[in-house]
């Protein structure tokens, strides 16, 4: 049977993330945060992912791609370089929200919620509260930017709190009347896992041909709200 070689990408988190998979079945993951740009090495560190395991563009049959929210600069660096190379080579295009691949990695902890957070900058964070029931993921809000003691009010319990965005949001947590039933994971999820990453990808499945792969950014950029523009 022919492998199917799928492109994962993030860039709105702290990492530059790059995915190599055969399907579901995760090849090789970096995570990459250096002195250097992503704009400056991705297309560099996609060649060399790919190298290493024997494999050239032309191999690649698929690419999935985060939307954010997160960082600004990252989701626009990291979407146009996928939609630069789908369009290139051909190649379809999947574009996945980040909160909902930060989610996806608790879809077994049924009768869960499940709330990830992701710093914003500006005192704020992005965030979306999910439920957990029979191994799908059912999101209840949409992907906003909030004040933390706002976002946190968003929360159900029983629920699983994790992300860049936690430790602005534990003061506000604790005052939460059922606090005993919210878990908190304080370290790690500043970067998607590839696995989420890619099987979300696929249950998503391809948008109609010529359809526009937009990113979230979750609220306006500083670009927008000086010169009052729109980001396209």
């Amino acid at each position: 049977m022919e492998n199917r070689i799928i492109l994962g990408i993030d860039n709105s988190l702290d990492y530059l993330s790059i995915i190599l998979s055969d399907g579901e079945r995760v090849i090789e993951e970096r995570h990459i945060k250096g002195r250097k740009s992503p704009s400056e090495i991705i297309a560099v560190r996609v060649l060399d992912t790919l190298g290493n395991n024997g494999y050239s563009i032309d191999d690649i049959k698929l690419i999935i791609v985060t939307l954010g929210p997160g960082s600004f600069t990252g989701i626009r660096v990291g979407l146009s370089f996928c939609k630069g190379l789908s369009l290139g080579r051909d190649i379809p295009l999947i574009g996945v929200p980040t909160l909902d691949v930060l989610a996806a990695s608790f879809v077994f902890m049924d009768g869960y919620y499940i709330f990830p957070v992701i710093d914003a900058k500006k005192g704020e964070v992005f965030s979306a509260l999910y439920y957990m029931r029979d191994r799908n993921m059912h999101r209840f809000t949409d992907y906003l930017s909030k004040k933390p003691e706002d976002a946190v009010k968003d929360i159900k319990t029983p629920c699983l709190c994790l992300g860049s965005g936690v430790e602005i949001c534990m003061p506000y947590i604790a005052d939460i009347k059922d606090s005993k039933e919210i878990l908190i994971i304080r370290d790690g999820f500043r970067k998607v896992t590839g696995e989420a990453l890619i099987r979300e990808g696929l249950k998503k499945g391809q948008p109609p041909k010529g359809s526009i792969i937009e990113a979230i950014y979750g609220r306006r950029s500083e670009a927008e709200i000086k010169f009052n523009i729109e980001a396209i």
